[in-house]
C-alpha cells in the first residue's frame, strides 16, 4: 500500500448477505483501496461465530490501522450479528445514519450496523430490504457524478432493479432539500423459486447430472415471451416440462427456458409500474444483470447496468461520512 496520505485507509465497508460476503478497504474520498470476496453468507454461520469470520476477512487491514466499520444486509437482522429494525420510507441517508446500529464485539472495534427499509402498502401489507437501500443510495450518487442531478421528473420515469435471490424494485424521489428518499419497493422471490424449480421439482429432473449449464438466449426469451401470454404463472411453469417432451426443448435449455419464465413473470408484476417508465437502473452481478438487459429490451424497455461494488462502496461510504464515522480531516487529506 503506498505511504502517500491520500492512500491512508479511512473505512471498512462490509456487504453482508444471506448467502455471500465482501468487503472493500476504501480511502478518505471513498476510493477502494482494497477488495475482499466470499461464500460465508448468514445463513450458514452460526451467530457467535459472525465476528470469527468477519476477522478472518479482513484482519489484514486492522493489523496497521483500527478503521471503522460499516456493515449491511442480512447480518442487521434476526438471524444476523443483531437485529438492527428497519426506518420506514420515505427513508434518506440522514434517516439511516441516525439510526445505525453499534455492534458488539469482543476485539473492541468501532462497528456499525445500518438498519433495514419498509414499505408499507395501503393494505398494511409491507414489503422490506435490506443491503440493498445503500446500494441504490450508492447508484444515484454513481448516475449523478457524471449526468449531473437528477430532477423528480426524470426519478418518477426511473426505476432500480436489484437482481438476487430476492429481487427488488425500487423507486425514489427527491425531498424538500433535494436529498434522494426511497420511497417504495418491490420483493420478487425470483432466485430462490428458480433455485427450487430446478433442484426439488419434477421440472428440474435430470439437471443434476448436467452442472451448471450457459444460458441459451433463445430458449431465455422464448420463455420471457411465454410468460406475457400465460396470466399464470403456475400454469406457464408446466411447460418448461410439456416442451421438453414435445423435444421443442432440450434438457440442456430447460434452466434458461426457466429463467426467462421466471424473470418475464417478475417484469410482468411489475408492469403497473413500469408503464410510467421510460429507463431501469440494474445493480446487480453481470451475468443476472444481462439477462434482465435482454428480458426488459425484449418488452421494451431501455435499462443501463450499474456496478454493485461501486453502488455499495458510495452508499455506505457517504452515509458513515454523514454519521460520523469518516471524519472532515480524513476526506480533506485527499482533496
Amino acid at each position: 500500500m503506498s505511504d502517500n496520505k491520500s492512500n491512508l485507509p479511512a473505512l471498512i465497508v462490509v456487504d453482508w448477505g444471506s448467502s455471500n460476503f465482501r468487503a472493500f478497504l476504501v480511502d478518505g474520498k471513498g476510493s477502494i483501496l482494497d477488495t475482499v470476496n466470499g461464500e460465508q453468507g448468514v445463513l450458514s454461520i452460526k451467530n457467535d461465530c459472525l465476528e470469527t469470520v468477519l476477522l478472518s476477512y479482513i484482519s489484514g487491514w486492522l493489523s496497521k490501522h483500527k478503521t471503522p466499520i460499516i456493515m449491511a444486509g442480512m447480518v442487521g437482522g434476526a438471524i444476523g450479528w443483531q437485529d438492527t429494525g428497519y426506518v420506514n420510507t420515505p427513508a434518506n441517508l440522514g434517516s439511516m445514519s441516525v439510526n445505525l446500529c453499534k455492534a458488539n464485539n469482543k476485539a473492541g472495534l468501532q462497528i456499525s450496523i445500518v438498519p433495514g427499509v419498509k414499505y408499507v402498502m395501503e393494505n398494511n401489507v409491507c414489503d422490506v430490504m435490506r443491503g440493498e437501500e445503500v446500494q441504490v443510495f450508492g447508484a444515484v450518487l454513481d448516475v449523478e457524478q457524471t449526468a449531473g442531478e437528477l430532477s423528480n421528473q426524470t426519478l418518477s420515469e426511473t426505476m432500480f432493479c436489484l437482481p438476487g435471490t430476492h429481487s427488488k424494485w425500487v423507486q425514489v424521489a427527491k425531498d424538500t432539500h433535494r436529498k434522494t428518499v426511497i420511497t417504495s419497493l418491490s420483493t420478487f422471490m425470483t432466485g430462490e423459486i428458480f433455485d427450487l424449480l430446478t433442484k426439488q421439482s419434477i421440472l428440474g429432473e435430470g439437471l443434476e447430472s448436467l452442472g451448471k449449464t450457459p444460458t441459451d438466449m433463445p430458449s431465455f426469451l422464448k420463455g420471457v415471451g411465454v410468460s406475457q401470454i400465460q396470466s399464470s404463472l403456475l400454469s406457464a411453469l408446466f411447460s418448461a416440462r410439456t416442451l421438453k417432451l414435445d423435444k421443442q426443448l432440450t434438457l440442456q435449455n430447460v434452466p434458461s427456458y426457466l429463467s426467462g419464465l421466471l424473470i418475464g413473470a417478475e417484469l410482468a408484476g411489475i408492469k403497473s409500474k413500469l408503464n410510467d417508465i421510460k429507463h431501469v437502473y440494474l445493480i446487480g452481478n453481470s451475468s443476472l444483470n444481462t439477462l434482465y438487459c435482454e428480458a426488459l429490451k425484449e418488452l421494451g424497455f431501455t435499462s443501463s447496468i450499474l456496478s454493485s461494488a461501486t453502488a455499495s462502496t458510495k452508499g455506505m461510504f457517504t452515509l458513515a461520512v454523514q454519521a460520523g464515522l469518516v471524519t472532515e480531516k480524513e476526506t480533506q487529506l485527499c482533496h
